[in-house]
């Protein structure tokens, strides 16, 4: 019996055991986030006074001892109201080329932290009216062109948000946005709109 035992000890040594790893989500801007993992969704929220977070638990597989690197690929889709992901130069240095779906490569037994700094401006509509909102655009200082911001209407009780360009010191980004409504109403009275800048969301209530 004892050698049947010493036989097998290695082998169960060498089977390995089921792991897992953390995604940790950092939110360090004032709005929402929202994002996928492995078919599932999630929201969370922002804070002016703090980091919220999240941690998504994911099975990193069987890890044999001596045997393969440990991590797991996950694919992942992540935005927010003021953040998009960001491609970086060898320098570390923010490109400008933004995107939104990618994958990650979880650590087993680790956690893996996504900071998310804000990147963009925004605007959110909420409609409190009694009418459906049909249309909801904007033109800027230098460009007369209406540029929609939505594909389907905005019932009433809805909301919708977008991210903009921000104003920086360098460049000044002067919004005004036309809001139409089902009954034919426009309402334009959001013009010249020159504060947006990293992180600020111009909210647009209609009673």
């Amino acid at each position: 019996m004892k050698k049947i035992f010493l036989f097998i000890l290695p082998i169960i040594i060498l089977a390995g055991c089921s792991t897992e790893g953390d995604i940790k989500i950092i939110n360090r801007t004032d709005h929402y986030l929202y994002f996928t993992i492995e078919g599932n969704d999630y929201i969370l929220e922002g804070s002016p006074d703090s980091d919220p977070s999240k941690s998504i638990t994911v099975d990193t597989g069987s890890q044999f001892l001596f045997l393969g690197d440990g991590t797991t690929e996950v694919d992942m889709t992540l935005e927010g109201e003021t953040f998009m992901m960001q491609l970086a130069n060898p320098d570390g240095f923010p490109s400008g080329e933004y995107y939104t779906e990618t994958t990650l490569n979880v650590p087993a037994n680790e956690t893996l932290k996504i900071y998310c700094e804000p990147t963009h401006a925004g605007v959110k509509l909420i409609n409190n009216s009694e009418v459906d909102v049909v249309d909801f655009s904007y033109y800027t200082d230098d460009n007369d062109s209406l540029v929609a911001l939505i594909d389907y209407p905005i019932l009433s009780g809805d909301s919708t948000w977008s991210r903009l360009k921000a104003t920086t010191a360098y460049d000044s980004v002067i919004y005004s946005f036309v809001i139409e409504y089902e009954n034919g109403w426009f309402d334009s009275s959001y013009v010249d709109i020159d504060d947006l800048i990293v992180d600020e969301q111009l909210r647009i209530e209609l009673e």
